[in-house]
């Protein structure tokens, strides 16, 4: 991804075929990527609650009493009916709880900076503390010395390496395609 320029981050609705989604702008730094994808997704994203579906002396109705056509037609009602951020970011949670994470943060979850390696952190998981130790066992393996440390608010671990940009890369890299 590019730093700096916006995406489209969508879905299409099975039934519908209706496209839904937000945009996103990337940072300016890979370290901040992360970060900023589940601020915008917390913040931008909007996916009905089935909780705010409740029949009432007013009308409306319960969410099960829908048909799966009027549930996915739900994603474009009033604001009052979407999922909150507390409830988005607690789904990106769960995910972090998920074993497939594991593969996924191998595969995608590190990047370089001008210090070295990066991985976010922020939930750590059995699954992200897995990830960090295969990282720590490449690197051994590799013969690269790196001191580790998390950042200053935790949302990140770091394995400081102090070499080039360009080598940092090559390392994840050969991680990625050894994972």
């Amino acid at each position: 991804m590019e730093h700096e320029k916006t995406y489209f981050v969508s879905m299409v609705l099975p039934l519908t075929g209706r496209t839904v989604g937000f945009d996103w702008k990337t940072p300016k730094a890979d370290e901040k990527m992360l970060r900023s994808f589940i601020t915008a997704f917390t913040s931008k994203y909007r996916e009905p609650d089935p909780a705010t579906y409740v029949s009432g002396p007013y009308g409306g109705r319960n969410w099960t009493d829908m048909t799966a056509e009027q549930q996915e037609g739900a994603y474009g009602h009033h604001a009052t009916h979407m999922l909150s951020k507390e409830k988005l970011l607690n789904q990106v949670q769960a995910r972090f709880e998920c074993s497939e994470i594991e593969t996924a943060l191998n595969q995608w979850g590190f990047y370089e900076t001008e210090y070295g390696i990066g991985i976010f952190c922020f939930w750590e998981t059995q699954f992200v503390r897995n990830a960090i130790a295969r990282m720590r066992a490449f690197l051994c393996g590799q013969s690269v010395a790196a001191r580790e440390e998390y950042s200053d608010a935790r949302w990140v671990y770091r394995f400081r390496i102090e070499t080039s940009r360009d080598i940092h890369a090559a390392l994840i890299n050969r991680f990625c395609s050894n994972h």
